[in-house]
């Protein structure tokens, strides 16, 4: 006795919808010619397959009383994420992690590629110590680690996280934290996390008596009014993601 097993045409629907122009709209019984099953097995298909979200359904009235319904692609939206960070160290990582001493970071969000330069992006990071804690301290430390991510594609409801201060698409946020001194089951977090800022779903380190975290409007402020004073002579556009001369 030989077993027909007849393949599922999702893949065919799939297909089919996919290679055609955005915005080009199918009826069930469309799909149905087209892929060579029935209306009925066109509709369950195409009914889980938009439950899914591989493909989108459109309902349009259809006469007096009647309906139809449509199916179409759906174009990935994808937004870029790209992010520099330097963490100052007490000294070099041997068989355990030393303790950090300060963190500067810089992130942005764009809605296309290419938008911004991680060379940039490193000044940034260090003029944020100097906004922050201009005798330097920090960057008298030999030891120093160096991350970034250059356009990582990301999911739009991504960019909460991401830029969490204003949430906006094409402006660059900058964040610092300053550590205190870390015994015990903070390193353990650090060697399990090490790198957290990568995934704006990781927790950040939780500032504990000592430590001081800065946002960018916290860090905007503060840089305005040094501005002002004359006591900075670089500032930071937060659109094109570079140190401008204010002079």
């Amino acid at each position: 006795m030989t077993i027909r097993v007849r393949r599922s045409p999702r893949g065919i629907v799939v297909k089919l919808i996919d290679s055609t122009l955005a915005g080009v709209r199918f009826t069930r019984s469309e799909i149905a010619e087209s892929v060579g099953v029935s209306y009925w097995s066109a509709r369950y298909h195409l009914e889980k397959l938009a439950e899914e979200r591989v493909i989108r359904k459109e309902i349009k009235p259809w006469g007096r009383f009647g309906r139809r319904v449509f199916y179409y692609r759906v174009i990935p939206v994808y937004l870029y994420r790209t992010q520099y960070a330097i963490c100052f160290y007490t000294e070099e990582p041997r068989t355990k992690s030393p303790d950090p001493i300060a963190e500067f970071r810089v992130t942005v969000v764009s809605d296309r590629k290419g938008q911004y330069d991680l060379a940039d992006f490193e000044q940034v990071c260090i003029y944020v110590g100097v906004i922050l804690a201009p005798q330097t301290y920090w960057l008298k430390q030999h030891t120093l680690i160096k991350a970034d991510e250059l356009d990582e594609p990301i999911d739009p409801d991504e960019l909460e996280y991401s830029v969490s201060a204003k949430k906006k698409l094409n402006y660059c946020e900058r964040y610092a934290i300053f550590y205190k001194s870390r015994q015990g089951e903070e390193r353990l977090w650090r060697r399990e996390h090490p790198y957290y800022w990568l995934d704006p779903r990781e927790p950040l380190p939780t500032p504990r008596s000592g430590d001081f975290e800065y946002g960018e409007d916290f860090i905007k402020d503060l840089e305005n009014k040094k501005v002002m004073l004359g006591r900075l002579k670089m500032k930071f556009n937060n659109e094109r993601g570079v140190m401008e001369s204010v002079e």
